[in-house]
């Protein structure tokens, strides 16, 4: 079964192919896709800010899905970023604090840079931390949003990391963060409400919550 989740500022577009129970995606306008309309439909209003439905998006079994995914955001403009899911030994992770939002460390890839290389230098940058032992790959997420006139869909790529507790963390204040800070399982659960929708999915089936 595949699936991709895109988020926006008001909603989210799940696109899935016909192996999923649409009964599991409840409260969703449902759109169907197969060989015949793939090409002719239109999906930029279902990434549009305006729009505040929750999108279901069904790839028919006729239709290659990766074929029909590229075609759903072909009018994207694609921004490669990652990140990481820093973990120190007592179990707890690290987000910074921004624009009143906590999220994770994370940021654009630079051009010829290794996509790993940009999430350990991210991560670097934005909490001042200097130990840092890459692990896995973990997902990767997708989030749009307007960009001088022009809608982008972010595209991250999060890994594994770990480090220590008693590190120095610095906020890298010129990209706006006001604070880094170790934060527990419940500590993430009770901040829900400050964190973005797209990010707290993924945090979900990265780490239990």
């Amino acid at each position: 079964m595949q699936r991709y989740d895109i988020f926006n500022k008001h909603n989210n577009i799940c696109i899935i192919n016909d192996c999923f129970d649409k009964k599991n995606f409840p409260q969703r306008e449902v759109i169907e896709c197969d060989k015949s309309s793939i090409n002719s439909m239109n999906f930029a209003p279902f990434f549009s800010d305006s729009c505040k439905k929750n999108i279901l998006i069904v790839i028919k079994n006729d239709v290659d899905f990766e074929y029909a995914f590229k075609k759903i955001i072909e009018k994207l403009i694609f921004v490669p970023a990652a990140g990481g899911l820093v973990k120190n030994e007592k179990g707890e992770y690290l987000f910074i604090y921004r624009n009143k939002h906590w999220d994770l460390p994370k940021g654009h890839q630079e051009k010829g840079e290794d996509i790993e290389l940009t999430a350990v230098r991210e991560v670097e940058e934005e909490t001042g931390l200097k130990n840092i032992t890459l692990k896995d790959k973990l997902d990767i997420t997708y989030h749009t949003y307007m960009r001088d006139g022009k809608r982008e869909l972010k595209v991250t790529h999060w890994y594994n990391m770990v480090s220590n507790s008693n590190e120095k963390l610095t906020p890298q204040s010129e990209e706006g963060i006001d604070r880094v800070e170790w934060l527990s399982k419940e500590s993430i659960k009770m901040n829900k409400d400050n964190i973005f929708p797209s990010l707290y999915h993924f945090l979900e089936k990265a780490i239990n919550l």
